[in-house]
């Protein structure tokens, strides 16, 4: 069966035709919406999503122009209802660093896109090695290569015990990317990459329509400060350390383990591979070329698991240790 899959997010809106069969409903939903808004100057097309705003910025929301009464769009700001600034534009200015909004955009026929605004705490207020008590290192002071991505980040999320369960897409929550130093210590601070949450949602996705039935993935490692990415013995580039890569495996049992992906009943690289070949041919895909990044494959320890490393560096990059 032939289907066309529409995709609507940061990069841009395009639809890919290929012969993925479609799943049941009662199967795995991938949390689309059949339409994009934009906030923050960013297209988004799932039912959660996030986006990051310094203090004093502007926040712009657009949803599509309505053709008919079932296109009228509401907005509401933690929970209150907005009136819209031109038709199908809402805009305000986003508050003092540490603010967490609430936006929900919802359509006449139901459909409703929810998005955290987080507002970050600048990376100018550190002292030292620290901001508010949390240790974040310090971050390389010229960019690899003059890539800017590898600039020092502008500002860090702010993270209470209360925002763990934030949804930050579809099947990620803000807590599943929290570095693992001080875990008693309250706010935490974060980095994290829109991309990122992108290339996860799309892999969950094409994993299931595989066969690989599974709600999400485990996050080993997400996002690691400067400060802890050295201490465990990690390059000073590492995009980790700007909320950029992912360590995962698939846990569906429980085992703290990748499960047995090739079924040939042994826990080991051969796992990861699979999973490291479904995201190989789908981020292959012409569409998808602005989330090309790095696949790295490790194969197991005695703590832990084989697991795959994924990011959204922008340009290629693969690598393998047994």
């Amino acid at each position: 069966m032939w289907v066309m899959r529409c995709v609507a997010f940061w990069l841009g809106v395009g639809c890919l035709v290929l012969p993925w069969q479609s799943l049941a409903s009662d199967q795995f939903d991938a949390g689309h919406v059949p339409f994009a808004i934009t906030v923050a100057g960013k297209q988004i097309a799932y039912r959660d999503f996030v986006r990051l705003v310094m203090p004093g910025d502007t926040v712009t929301v657009k949803v599509p122009a309505a053709e008919d009464a079932r296109q009228h769009f509401t907005l509401l700001l933690d929970g209150q209802s907005q009136p819209a600034r031109s038709p199908g534009v809402w805009r305000w200015r986003a508050p003092e660093a540490g603010s967490v909004q609430q936006v929900r955009v919802r359509r006449a026929d139901g459909e409703v896109v929810q998005v955290h605004v987080l507002v970050m705490r600048p990376l100018e207020a550190a002292r030292g090695q620290y901001l508010n008590g949390y240790r974040i290192g310090s971050y390389p002071s010229t960019p690899l290569n003059g890539n800017p991505i590898y600039l020092p980040p502008p500002g860090l999320i702010e993270v209470t015990e209360s925002m763990l369960d934030i949804r930050v897409s579809p099947h990620f929550t803000l807590g599943q990317f929290l570095c693992k130093q001080q875990p008693d210590a309250w706010p935490k601070y974060m980095a994290l990459r829109e991309p990122l949450l992108v290339k996860l949602e799309l892999l969950l996705e094409e994993v299931n329509r595989r066969g690989i039935r599974t709600d999400s993935f485990v996050v080993m490692s997400g996002f690691r400060t400067p400060w802890y990415n050295a201490t465990i013995g990690n390059g000073a580039y590492s995009r980790h350390i700007w909320g950029g890569a992912a360590d995962i495996y698939i846990d569906t049992n429980g085992s703290g383990r990748m499960d047995d992906l090739n079924g040939d009943g042994k826990l080991d690289m051969a796992d990861a591979r699979v999973l490291h070949d479904i995201a190989e041919s789908l981020f292959a895909e012409p569409l998808f070329s602005r989330l090309s990044g790095g696949l790295g494959l490790y194969g197991p320890r005695s703590h832990r698991g084989a697991f795959l490393h994924v990011d959204a560096r922008g340009h290629e990059a693969r690598w393998a240790i047994p």
